[in-house]
């Protein structure tokens, strides 16, 4: 046994006082009397042995001394020492209610449920005199409770704790803890959770997520491994070591196919036709190989489907065409025998809008170049680009364009909020430097400085004979695309804060470039990165759930899937962001669109109990029935002792 406050122990001096009482008695003193029957018939009525008389005494000293103890213990907080938790003065307990957390088990209780139970049944070993804090975690830490002594407080603020399909990120409310428990040290740190931040083989899985899951899941979280299963924190404040405990709640087997990426761009140059791109992962612990049947529908109308053997770890990508028009919904559906995590099944994203692409094309009369024209043109009869035709005495232009073509000329104050693209430059000295050739060179091959560069997409630079007709330097950043010898002929990056591409050749003059298709090509390319139609502000919005999302208006309508039918939610807008706390897909008033989706890989990988990750089942077990404090024992007892000094008084006249 301990005592939490074992200064009040002094108070055991004023047992002293009947001791003092006890020892120093007064002696009966002698009365003469006339007669001494009465008093004789009075002894015989009550005559009782001398050991019996001295039993009272020591009988009413003892319970005075027993009744006095117990009420000083009670002071003093006693309790029965059944772990090291009792030695702490803050418990700060950290609780996982990310989307993984809702996986049941056979009787239906939930991770997040079965993490609630054992916390209350854990409680009941912690003294009402150590603090507790309760923070709950997914992508973000939340203090649902402060320190508190409260326990009837802190039990219903557990109560209030509820599932968010968002990802979990353990280290941020690690850090958070243990900011809490530098407050009132010395601290314990209770974490409950599927998965462990110390400990197990979670580094080495980390390390199999290739760099294309790391960019599908950007909002994952970070695995902390330690040799340890006991985390020590030392703080820098103080001396104290706070002393971290974790319990697995995991399924000992389980079992999960889901969508870790999505994404949705439109086909360039071809109207109302989507490009799908959608990655699917069966987790590592999966205790067999499942098959899966994955379903895109649009606007409701079934579009495709796909059949998939996936392993335990592995991941299959697909990239599907789909056509469709603004205002229908996409969406796809994973089907897998015997899954355990029905959130990451599912995806649903509004079609954005694929407006064409309106650029203004200005040049010199004398100088237009029949191949330019024609490859502007194939482009227009795609009907996704539209085109303006002007000289220089059109600049600047009074239409409002998404891209600008200079072709054989530019203006002397470069246009800083629009994208360019430069063709056969002249002379210029600004914010683009050209120096004109004084006569054109050709070049039977070039050499590819980026060719991952979306602006060489499916242009066969290999077979390009180019005849260069200016030397350009940018006070941007540039990437050279293509050399010409040792100077950059093709190049892609900013100027003046816009995307532009210059272009330092004529095609007109060039040998084999207009006659092949990759001229239309690299056009067409130039022009759809440098408007950049993904990231314009009226497209359609695919966010992870978690993210922030800039918004417009001054209320949101979710639309959430339930079964068989939808349920639309009205959200009020406070401000410019909007935290992605739901699944489903969502549109302000406005008229800004999104949805948002799980979509991460980690979140995805379900893991299993196992025996070197159970974590410390044993301190989180409640065995004893006496827990932790005895003030409630301690002052029944006094009140029992209270009961019995007044009946022996009252009945066999012991004082």
């Amino acid at each position: 046994m301990e005592f939490l406050s074992p200064g009040s122990l002094w108070l055991l001096l004023l047992a002293l006082i009947p001791v003092l009482l006890y020892l120093v008695r007064r002696r009966s003193k002698k009365v003469r009397v006339s007669t001494l029957v009465f008093f004789k018939t009075l002894a015989k009525e009550h005559q009782e042995s001398a050991w019996l008389r001295r039993l009272k005494r020591w009988l009413s000293f003892l319970l005075t001394l027993l009744l006095l103890v117990v009420a000083v213990f009670v002071l003093s907080g006693l309790i029965v020492r059944q772990d090291d938790a009792d030695r702490y003065r803050t418990v700060v307990i950290l609780l996982d209610r990310s989307a993984s957390m809702g996986v049941m088990d056979e009787i239906g209780e939930s991770r997040l449920e079965a993490a609630k139970r054992v916390i209350r049944e854990r409680l009941t070993k912690v003294p009402d005199e150590v603090g507790i804090a309760l923070i709950a975690y997914d992508q973000r830490p939340e203090v649902v409770q402060p320190r508190t002594l409260k326990r009837r407080e802190l039990l219903s603020r557990l109560d209030t704790v509820v599932i968010r399909p968002i990802a979990g990120r353990a280290d941020a409310a690690m850090e958070t803890a243990q900011m809490i428990a530098s407050l009132e040290p010395p601290t314990a740190i209770w974490h409950l959770s599927d998965r462990l931040i110390t400990g197990g083989d979670s580094e080495d899985r980390a390390g199999e997520v290739d760099a294309n899951a790391a960019e599908s899941d950007g909002g994952g979280s970070e695995v902390i491994a330690s040799s340890s299963p006991e985390l020590q924190v030392q703080e820098q404040s103080t001396d104290t070591v706070t002393k971290v405990h974790e319990l697995n709640l995991a399924l000992p087997k389980v079992s999960n196919a889901g969508i870790t990426a999505v994404q949705l761009r439109g086909v360039p140059l071809e109207y109302a036709r989507y490009d799908v791109f959608v990655r699917i992962a069966l987790n590592h612990d999966a205790p067999e190989p499942v098959k899966a049947r994955l379903r895109l529908a649009v606007g409701g109308i079934p579009s495709q489907l796909r059949e998939l053997d996936l392993n335990p770890g592995s991941q299959s990508t697909l990239t599907l065409r789909i056509n469709g028009s603004r205002d229908q919904l996409l969406r796809i559906s994973l089907d897998a025998d015997g899954d355990d995590f029905p959130l990451d099944d599912e995806v649903m994203l509004p079609l954005p809008e694929i407006r064409p692409i309106l650029a203004a094309w200005i040049r010199p009369d004398e100088t237009e170049d029949p191949y330019t024209r024609f490859a502007l043109t194939s482009m227009q009869e795609s009907g996704s680009f539209e085109l303006l035709k002007g000289n220089p005495s059109a600049w600047p232009l009074k239409t409002r364009v998404d891209a600008v073509i200079f072709d054989g000329w530019l203006p002397e104050e470069w246009p800083t909020d629009t994208p360019a693209i430069v063709l056969n430059p002249p002379d210029h000295v600004g914010m683009l430097t050209v120096k004109r050739l004084a006569a054109p060179v050709p070049y039977d091959a070039v050499r590819t400085g980026n060719g991952e560069h979306p602006v060489l997409f499916r242009v066969s630079s290999s077979r390009m004979a180019i005849t260069q007709t200016s030397l350009f330097d940018g006070r941007g950043s540039l990437d050279p695309l293509w050399f010409a010898g040792p100077d950059p002929i093709l190049s892609a990056g900013e100027v003046g804060g816009s995307r532009v591409v210059v272009m330092g050749f004529s095609p007109g003059l060039s040998e084999r470039l207009p006659l092949t298709a990759s001229f239309p090509i690299l056009v067409g390319n130039a022009l759809y990165w440098c408007v950049d139609q993904e990231n314009a502000e009226d497209q359609s919005k695919l966010y992870r759930s978690g993210e922030l999302a800039p918004v417009t208006g001054s209320s949101l309508t979710w639309t959430e899937n339930q079964g068989r039918g939808s349920r639309r939610t009205n959200v009020p807008l406070k401000s410019g962001l909007i935290e992605m706390d739901r699944i489903g897909v969502w549109e302000t008033d406005s008229g800004l669109r999104g949805a948002s989706h799980l979509l991460s890989a980690e979140e995805s990988d379900l893991e299993s109990l196992r025996s070197e990750l159970a974590g410390e089942a044993d301190y989180f077990a409640v065995t004893n029935r006496f827990a932790g404090n005895l003030k409630l024992w301690l002052l029944c007892g006094v009140a029992v002792l209270l009961l019995l000094e007044s009946w022996l008084f009252h009945r066999h006249a012991v004082y």
